[in-house]
């Protein structure tokens, strides 16, 4: 019985291809774990800001349902509270109620002394094309938007609820206009 080996005949792996296999496998196994970590953060960073913006929703809705009484809120409201559950006090929101300011008529319509290029010309003694009648149109014009915009200014108020998470510092704002139905408007402009 011839009982040589022979090695040539023989099949298998060399030493450098498992080293190269095994370098390979690690660098793969180290990419996936690495994006797994991330999407976890990423997880979670995602659902604290659905959190924070369900809770900004909530104190929003409390708004439209039960709007604070505007009297004696010439300079707005700004309040910082905690939310009363307790699986909510990491959580605190700031209220912020404002009047609506509107810019004035000239500022607006980026017009010179708050009259139309037309109502401009009649003041200036451009009478040839529309005599008196550009005069009264842009003081016409001016008092209208005063009236109407002394009304919006009574009615109309700005709400920002900003809900921040204590422990890490995350926040989430929502704004939203609010009407005070009680306020009485003027509706004769004049004429």
């Amino acid at each position: 019985m011839d009982q040589t080996l022979n090695f040539k005949n023989q099949k298998g792996f060399s030493l450098i291809e498992v080293l190269i296999a095994i370098t390979l496998f690690a660098f793969f196994v180290t990419a996936f774990l690495t994006a797994q970590g991330y999407n976890v953060s990423d997880s979670q960073l995602s659902e604290e800001q659905l959190m924070l913006q369900q809770l900004c929703e909530r104190k929003i809705n409390e708004l439209y349902l039960d709007p604070p009484k505007f009297q004696n809120m010439a300079n707005g409201l700004k309040e910082t509270k905690t939310f009363e559950e307790n699986d909510l006090k990491g959580y605190e929101y700031t209220l912020e109620i404002k009047k609506l300011t509107i810019p004035d008529f000239a500022q607006l319509f980026g017009q010179k002394d708050g009259v139309s290029e037309e109502g401009q010309d009649a003041y200036e003694g451009n009478y040839m094309n529309q005599g008196n009648a550009g005069q009264r149109n842009a003081g016409l014009e001016k008092m209208v938007f005063e009236e109407l915009k002394k009304n919006i200014e009574k009615i109309v108020w700005q709400a920002r609820v900003t809900v921040t998470n204590k422990e890490t510092k995350y926040s989430y704002s929502l704004a939203t206009w609010l009407t005070n139905y009680n306020e009485k408007i003027q509706l004769n402009i004049g004429f």
